[in-house]
């Protein structure tokens, strides 16, 4: 090779090192300024804040508003298992009585759909409790038979799927202001909304999962204010009279 262009590619390469280094030095004192201000930030919002780890979770924080108490706990994940680091949002304030929605990337869900099978059957191979199992099968039956609901913009449904027990609770969840929170995320945070979110709302609650290592303060709290709003609608959905309209299922199946 040239010495001249040996040379360039060497300089090229220093360049792209001591860019890469100081990136990952900024964004290492962003963390640790953010970890810093996390105590007050939750006090000037109302929030408990725990820095301790409890089992995978890394911290927690606590609210309630509205009668919704939720927890947000932000886990690491075993990249060796192919866990990702995840944010996420729970209640319990508000139930279905069976598996109502989920929420998923659309690229994840078609993917899933083609190797439901694989799951299920893998599923007694993992150490498990009977109860895991059975919750696990159900959720799995449950996208499988359940056809997805036609909400949102044509920009929402490229990116989401959305799968509900009946298509008048998919309507009441998702409108433009809930789209625009699952979707729009503060400027360098959730860059791909669709490869990252994904929620469940059954029996156990309602939970929001969002997998990416960022856990900065303005998307925690954006987080937050995406789960009480899906919270909020599905207390009305529940309340309000209307004509409900069932999801088709597959044959065999049963609609509640």
């Amino acid at each position: 090779m040239d010495p001249i262009w040996l040379a360039l590619l060497l300089l090229a390469a220093g360049a792209v090192l001591a860019l890469a280094w100081q990136l990952r030095r900024r964004g290492s004192a962003s963390g640790r300024a953010d970890t810093a201000s996390r105590p007050a930030r939750a006090a000037e919002l109302g929030w408990q804040y725990d820095p301790t780890p409890d089992g995978d979770a890394l911290f927690t924080f606590k609210g309630e508003d509205a009668g919704v108490k939720w927890k947000l706990s932000y886990r690491a994940g075993d990249a060796g298992a192919g866990e990702r680091p995840t944010l996420t949002w729970a209640t319990r304030s508000v139930q279905g009585t069976a598996t109502e929605l989920r929420l998923i990337g659309r690229s994840r869900y078609e993917r899933g759909k083609a190797n439901i099978e694989p799951i299920r059957e893998r599923l007694s191979s993992l150490i498990l409790s009977a109860r895991e199992i059975a919750d696990a099968q159900e959720r799995a039956a449950f996208l499988e038979r359940t056809q997805p609901a036609v909400v949102g913009s044509e920009s929402f449904r490229d990116a989401f799927t959305v799968v509900a027990r009946n298509q008048r609770l998919a309507r009441a969840l998702f409108d433009p202001a809930t789209e625009a929170l699952i979707s729009d995320w503060p400027a360098g945070t959730v860059a791909d909304a669709g490869a990252a979110v994904s929620a469940w709302l059954d029996w156990k609650g309602l939970r929001i999962d969002v997998e990416s290592a960022e856990a900065s303060m303005p998307t925690i709290e954006h987080l937050v204010r995406a789960g009480l709003a899906l919270a909020g609608r599905y207390r009305r959905h529940a309340t309000s009279p209307g004509i409900t309209v069932f999801m088709t299922t597959q044959p065999g199946t049963t609609q509640a």
